[in-house]
């Protein structure tokens, strides 16, 4: 695991925490299916998710590479899966397919990518300890935004503690590119 890549995905994170929350709200403003929202809408999902599935590959390889640890593989690709599946419905309408931001298949989405922030949370809660120093409170809040995300009814909660999530990791990373990689000389 290079320095840059914990570097570019330091930067990243801050960034997702930042359009990620102007996502949401642009998106809650399109009130009507006008194709110039629309495209814009579609872009910034796909922004989005590009900017998520580096953030989430960077840190299965962080874990896997670094601390030989690979319990979080499967919630990380669970996340980046579902995360897809949801940009698919953002995209729906731009296609004018009808989509309501609360059918059932929305809230379906939400109760599922709550879980599966929960699932990611118990198993990074079982890396040993002060491996990574962040990585508990980075869990602890992806915990509350699993639990806001399933209850479906504190989605906003669970957007900000999101936001929240995303900084942490961010700095999780920036701390990161300042360790030696492990069977690695420093000169």
């Amino acid at each position: 695991m290079s320095n840059d890549r914990l570097t570019l995905a330091s930067v990243l994170a801050f960034i997702h925490a930042v359009l990620s929350r102007f996502f949401v709200s642009f998106t809650a403003e399109i009130t009507q299916p006008h194709t110039g929202p629309l495209l814009i809408a579609a872009l910034l999902a796909l922004v989005n998710l590009t900017i998520f599935v580096y953030m989430f590959t960077t840190l299965k390889r962080l874990l896997n590479e670094r601390y030989n640890f690979l319990a979080a593989d499967h919630p990380i690709f669970t996340l980046i899966g579902l995360n897809t599946l949801a940009v698919g419905l953002i995209l729906l309408p731009a296609f004018g397919l009808g989509y309501g931001p609360f059918s059932w298949l929305s809230r379906g989405m939400a109760l599922l990518g709550g879980l599966a922030w929960i699932w990611l949370a118990i198993r990074l809660l079982s890396l040993p300890t002060g491996q990574i120093k962040l990585l508990k409170p980075y869990a602890y809040v992806v915990t509350g935004v699993g639990i806001s995300f399933a209850s479906i009814i504190l989605a906003p909660v669970g957007t900000l503690l999101n936001l929240v999530a995303d900084i942490l990791l961010g700095v999780i990373f920036i701390q990161e590119t300042g360790k030696p990689e492990p069977g690695k000389i420093e000169a």
